[in-house]
């Protein structure tokens, strides 16, 4: 029962690292290939620490959204891509 519940957490983890890299990256290609996206923080004062906190709150949110992702597959399939009941 445990070595389920580790594995399950365990991958909840993997799956909310992995969102959250692709949710951190997001602003941040947008930033690259969107001048006009980029210009928005280029008018403003404190266009770097805008940025900055934009990040961050995208990370937050795949971070946020991983675990809830990985919770749930890890649960509906179990654990590598095993499907338990379904």
């Amino acid at each position: 029962m445990f070595e389920l519940v580790a594995t399950r957490l365990f991958q909840g983890f993997l799956s909310g690292i992995g969102l959250a890299t692709l949710f951190y990256l997001y602003p941040i290609m947008k930033h690259i290939l969107n001048d006009k996206y980029r210009k928005t923080f280029e008018i403003s004062e404190y266009g770097k620490e805008l940025f900055k906190i934009e990040t961050i709150k995208y990370l937050r949110k795949g971070l946020i959204y991983g675990f809830i992702y990985g919770a749930l597959v890890g649960t509906v399939i179990g654990p590598f891509g095993a499907v338990l009941g379904v």
